[in-house]
């Protein structure tokens, strides 16, 4: 950012010890937006991921009412009540995020010359699940793990110097602000679905557990008249490893009821969760010994824990009466997020704290249609609008389509999953002694890659 102010020496007061660990978690907390976009409360209310069956993420998640993998047993489990033989799934996914900000530059006369783009960044996580299913016709058992949320956020920001009039817009770039968090909280468990005439009802119970949960912060210096001096005197870069607190469990419970050959319904129900986990600080500040950026780590530990509301979810199947296989689905998504709740803990301080948003209740509504062109090649598509717990500003749609082949056996399916936003928000680095710029402008946008393999006995 440009005409960056030198700040204070550290001061080591009990006030000042609060504030600074109250500035982490605000950091923690409030790097974050939306549900489907890396964004800015991505490190608490993170992304829900959900979808990992090819056939799933290509119908946007709309087909609750319809069994595609052991996978998807979580999402509605009285959906596998009619399977009948053994079934063995798995799924491969890459999610990769950009993020592009960009503020006025605005002259000597308080004219906006031009919108400079300072924040280029670019993320991938990878996803794994598998799973299997046996069923009777009457009884199915599923065993499956899938990932239900990441963490996963990458953030560059630039650093500049300060020049001054006439050479307005012109100052230099002497280096990059890194964030960076990796890893995905994995679902694992088991399902039971069974069917009473017209009926089915199913019961599914899953166990969250960390993979490759990291967090990286850190200073890349372009322009320093002394890098001895900036090597002793900065920590340029520190990774921390973490891991969920405690063994969170999740409750699915589903019905179905059909309607003849052509008409389905149905209702499913995901009990609320806790996640607690315990993780470190970081405070970017100016050093005033090198006259450059730096970071500082928190000595202590900041626990947090986050209660993440319940989720209703109604569907509908249709399958027309035409001559080619066709499915149309609908699904209506609800969570009340007022109920999500933050608190931490301060080790040093030894005192409990809520961290209180403004957050509201959310509709997801889902659509999509699956043909199958012959036998062996099906054609899907979906689409989603999702309202964001955060601001009605940041809700958005979610395009995705994707194909497959069978043959025998064996199927493979692949889809893709295409969503974006565009939203003002506040600067995450504010220069000393200045305010917050509000009219940066934010665009971000998500692509999701899917690859499943299925066979059956």
């Amino acid at each position: 950012m440009t005409n960056i102010h030198k700040m204070n020496d550290k001061k080591t007061s009990m006030d000042t010890m609060r504030l600074t660990r109250t500035f982490s978690i605000i950091m923690l907390l409030l790097s974050s937006c939306t549900l489907f976009a890396q964004s800015y409360f991505n490190p608490l209310l993170m992304n829900q991921l959900g979808l990992s069956h090819s056939r799933d993420v290509a119908l946007s998640g709309a087909n609750t009412s319809d069994y595609s993998s052991a996978m998807s047993t979580f999402s509605n489990p009285a959906n596998q009540a009619g399977f009948v033989g053994l079934k063995l799934s798995g799924s491969f996914g890459a999610i990769t995020t950009n993020e592009n900000r960009s503020f006025p530059a605005i002259d000597q006369f308080g004219d906006v010359v031009t919108n400079n783009i300072y924040v280029v960044s670019k993320g991938i996580q990878n996803t794994f699940s598998g799973g299997a299913t046996w069923g009777s016709g009457q009884l199915s058992i599923s065993l499956a793990s899938t990932p239900l949320l990441t963490p996963a956020f990458s953030f560059k920001e630039e650093i500049r110097g300060s020049l001054y009039s006439p050479n307005i817009n012109r100052d230099p770039l002497i280096g990059y602000h890194h964030l960076s968090q990796a890893g995905v909280i994995q679902s694992s468990g088991a399902s039971l679905g069974t069917a009473f005439g017209s009926w089915s009802v199913g019961l599914g119970m899953r166990m969250l557990h960390g993979v490759g949960l990291e967090n990286e912060y850190g200073i890349s210096v372009l322009d320093s008249a002394n890098v001895s001096a900036l090597a002793a005197g900065s920590n340029l870069l520190k990774t921390e490893s973490w891991e969920l607190d405690n063994s969170p469990f999740i409750f699915n419970m589903g019905v179905i009821k059909d309607f003849g050959l052509h008409w389905r319904i149905s209702a499913s129900y995901q009990s609320a969760y806790s996640i607690e986990s315990i993780r470190q600080g970081a405070n970017p500040f100016y050093d005033l010994a090198l006259d450059l950026p730096s970071l500082e780590w928190s000595s202590d530990s900041l626990g947090s824990t986050v209660n993440i509301p319940a989720r209703l979810e109604l569907g509908l199947r249709m399958k027309p009466s035409n001559s080619l296989p066709t499915s149309v689905y609908v699904s209506l998504a609800y969570q009340d997020w007022t109920q999500y709740e933050v608190s931490y803990s301060d080790s040093l301080l030894e005192a409990d704290s809520p961290f209180a948003y403004p957050m509201q209740e959310a509709f997801t509504i889902s659509g999509g249609i699956e043909h199958w062109v012959n036998e062996n090649v099906p054609f899907r598509a979906g689409f989603s609008w999702a309202e964001s717990p955060i601001d009605s500003e940041l809700s958005q749609a979610v395009l995705s389509g994707g194909s497959g082949w069978k043959s025998g056996p064996l199927q493979f399916d692949v889809a893709l999953q295409l969503s974006s936003v565009g939203y003002r928000y506040y600067d995450i680095f504010v220069p000393g002694e200045m305010s917050a710029n509000v009219y940066e402008n934010v665009r971000e946008s998500k692509t999701n890659y899917s690859i499943s393999m299925s066979y059956s006995l």
